[in-house]
């Protein structure tokens, strides 16, 4: 049976009339979840897995729970699947139709090299940790880009074909944001930077909250544009004759007339609201939305982190991260290809990659994430904010009639910065052509548990909503 989109309207209501529009938020679920259902049959009976097993396993995850040194996670989403030869882990040594037609570079760190299209990340390896065996089995977009925003397979969709059995679990991003939604603030848990992401016309599953609940889907930013800078959105946006004190009135008034819901609500965890118009209304009455505004940025700055829309959008990230958001997802594209496949800029480069690489794609990235590693450092926020660059895939070790690199999940490249991740270091390795893991495999499902754990974060407590409980976290980014 295929998944139903269902559409949870965010828009608060007195019984005659809407007050203010908060905007439309969409979640992909197959069914509800009985909230007394058990996670150990589940878990155990799925994976052949006996109880005695499962129990060790739960009991090691447990205790990998401690204090929590993270406060907010930044994810720079590499839509299209950049090419790890031709960044992170270039093959000096294979034969030129391997490792192209770029040098490595010496970085900061005794050692380690990386293509020299990065040269300022190189000057600053100090500040993140390179994971170069990152790999899943999946060459689909798609089916790849859910693997990597949700740690599995269940329910993702290649474009045209049919979906894998079960249900898409939740994004990382809605994990976090359901496992500290106890924890107040002016804004969502997750807020989502730039287009929705999608290839050949099919959206990509997994940017969603799932059976966590509308409350917890990304609140989404398009980001900035040239023309207009970072437009507030509608969803922000409140009717002229509505002041602060009327809407502080009106919201006491619906509290009221709510009370029965409220009370429904206390005894369910999945399909509720309040909190989702909670959150709505503490951004339109705190002024939260001066978080958007970059023109409070020094030009300097500005400049520093580039004058394009990924340079930007990477500055509005830092603001929210700063302004108290636990986890912001900055979206490179919205396609994965590229515009002359009918794209808008995704790392998706079956030919002419070399040339656009060096032209466009490394200096905007290399400039971008750069400027946000010395910016979070300078303001005391590097040791409390975790950041993770990597997209769907990489790149295939063989170079193309047609001067490019085609899909490539066997292996690829990540990088993980802040947090108390040991700077300098690089994690695992690929085999002489960059086709295979040679040493230390890392799956996406086990950097999702590292930031939960670096986070403080209970992965038990998500009961049957997610699986991920069954994967560990990478002990040596652990710090």
């Amino acid at each position: 049976m295929s998944c139903v989109t269902s559409l949870a309207s965010a828009r608060v209501f007195l019984r005659d009339k809407p007050m203010l529009n908060l905007g439309r938020f969409s979640t992909q679920t197959c069914q509800t979840v009985g909230r007394r259902s058990l996670l150990q049959v589940g878990a155990c009976s799925a994976l052949g897995l006996g109880m005695s097993a499962w129990m060790t396993r739960a009991s090691a995850q447990a205790a990998e729970v401690g204090p929590a040194r993270v406060k907010s996670v930044l994810l720079l989403w590499l839509w299209g699947g950049p090419s790890h030869h031709e960044t992170w882990d270039p093959k000096p040594d294979a034969p030129v139709q391997i490792r192209g037609c770029f040098r490595p570079i010496s970085t900061a760190t005794s050692g380690t090299q990386i293509c020299e299209l990065l040269p300022q990340l190189a000057r600053r390896t100090d500040k993140y940790a390179i994971v170069r065996s990152v790999n899943h089995d999946q060459k689909d977009h798609n089916v790849g880009g859910t693997i990597g925003l949700t740690g599995h397979i269940h329910g993702a969709k290649a474009s045209g074909g049919i979906p894998f059995p079960g249900n898409v679990r939740p994004n990382m991003g809605s994990v976090v944001s359901y496992l500290k939604r106890q924890e107040t603030g002016d804004w969502p848990g997750y807020v989502a930077i730039g287009p929705h992401c999608k290839v050949s016309g099919e959206a990509l599953r997994g940017q969603q909250s799932g059976t966590l609940g509308a409350a917890h889907d990304p609140f989404r930013i398009e980001g900035y544009t040239f023309d207009d800078g970072v437009k507030i959105p509608q969803a922000l946006e409140t009717m002229p004759s509505l002041d602060s004190s009327r809407l502080t009135r009106r919201r006491d008034l619906l509290q009221q007339v709510d009370g029965y819901r409220r009370q429904f609500d206390a005894l369910a965890d999945i399909g509720r609201y309040s909190d989702l118009e909670q959150k709505a209304f503490s951004l339109v009455t705190a002024a939260a939305t001066k978080s958007l505004n970059l023109d409070l940025e020094s030009d300097a700055l500005r400049d520093r982190y580039g004058r394009t829309v990924y340079g930007q959008n990477l500055m509005l990230a830092r603001r929210l991260v700063e302004s108290g958001v636990p986890f912001v997802q900055v979206n490179w594209s919205g396609d994965a290809e590229d515009e002359q496949q009918g794209g808008d800029g995704g790392w998706d480069l079956h030919y002419r990659l070399f040339e656009r690489m060096q032209e466009r794609y490394c200096p905007i990235f290399d400039k971008a994430f750069s400027a946000l590693l010395d910016d979070l450092e300078q303001r005391g926020l590097l040791d409390t904010t975790l950041v993770l660059a990597m997209g769907e895939f990489g790149r295939s070790p063989q170079i193309s009639g047609a001067a490019g690199r085609e899909h490539w999940p066997f292996v690829y490249s990540a990088v993980m910065a802040g947090g108390g991740v040991p700077g300098g270091m690089v994690l695992g390795s690929s085999t002489p052509d960059g086709g295979y893991v040679r040493t230390n495999p890392v799956h996406p499902a086990n950097l999702i548990a590292t930031i939960l754990a670096k986070m403080g974060l209970d992965r038990l407590a998500l009961g049957d909503r997610d699986a991920s409980i069954l994967e560990g976290p990478v002990e040596e980014l652990m710090g």
